[in-house]
């Protein structure tokens, strides 16, 4: 028997989106392996929820940041850009990218990341822009606009020895009548880097508020729901999402605690975090 027959492609990779999988194949081996170690630790061999071709066809795009014409054509995402043309479609489990650019792997990551966002949105979740923090065997949730302290809290809690499942974005899923938190892949330089897959329950979610002093305010509704949903990325693009955003959006808030979080640049909201989920968490101890 030959012993690499149980071995991926050698332009292949799957890479894990929590309890899911998409897999690339590739038609340039060098960027197949810069893909594959940049991702090494999302590696699996599970089947994939979505299969996407990647072919990089030149170096046009000098900047992986430039604009990639991304829009929703009949619940079908395509993009249109110079040097960044395809389509991702979760339905048929499907996707297409031809890109040409100096910085493909950025390219493909960009590419990943709209691609799990719509396969947990297929799969009843969503992808969340947030840091996750798991303590005692549970995820917070703190999240924000960009700036608002999400890497700040992340690296206050790391050097308290708590897990960190991103600073930026994770994938949430609905789970034993709760909601569980799932590392991701995703991350830039001036983050904390994710170590692995990992995931936890979800015990609170706190909208940061940069103050002078530290505590917490549990939100209306109503407001809970609007901050949640401006907290989604790629999904809000699609006008026919619109209703199932909110809808789950609504279902996690009624689920787990959202509050206002006004903390100081020191680890002091911990205790005031804790404190304002105990209750949640004092019903589910058993």
């Amino acid at each position: 028997m030959n012993s690499q027959s149980t071995n991926p492609p050698i332009n292949q990779f799957t890479l894990s989106v929590a309890d899911y999988a998409i897999t690339l194949d590739f038609d340039h081996a060098g960027l197949a392996k810069a893909v594959a170690e940049r991702y090494a630790a999302f590696a699996t061999d599970r089947p994939a929820g979505l299969r996407l071709r990647v072919d990089l066809v030149g170096q046009e795009r000098d900047h992986a940041m430039l604009d990639q014409g991304m829009a929703f054509v009949n619940g079908r995402l395509r993009f249109d850009a110079p040097g960044y043309v395809g389509f991702i479609d979760e339905e048929a489990g499907t996707g297409q990218l031809a890109i040409s650019s100096r910085q493909p792997v950025e390219e493909v990551d960009y590419f990943l990341r709209v691609a799990a966002a719509l396969l947990l949105f297929r799969e009843g979740g969503f992808m969340f822009h947030a840091a996750g923090i798991v303590r005692d065997g549970r995820a917070w949730l703190y999240f924000g606009y960009s700036g608002s302290g999400k890497t700040t809290v992340s690296r206050l809690s790391h050097a308290l020895g708590d897990t960190i499942l991103n600073d930026d974005l994770l994938f949430l899923l609905p789970r034993n009548g709760g909601w569980t938190v799932h590392s991701s892949p995703f991350w830039n330089p001036t983050q904390v880097k994710p170590n692995g897959l990992d995931s936890a329950p979800l015990a609170g979610l706190f909208r940061l508020v940069q103050a002078k002093t530290v505590f917490t305010v549990p939100m209306q509704p109503g407001q809970a729901v609007a901050e949640l949903v401006a907290s989604v990325p790629v999904l809000g693009l699609d006008p026919g999402r619109t209703l199932a955003i909110l809808a789950r959006c609504q279902r996690l808030s009624r689920e787990v605690p959202v509050h206002h979080l006004h903390f100081l640049p020191d680890a002091s909201f911990w205790p005031v975090v804790l404190a304002a989920t105990a209750p949640v968490l004092d019903l589910e101890t058993p």
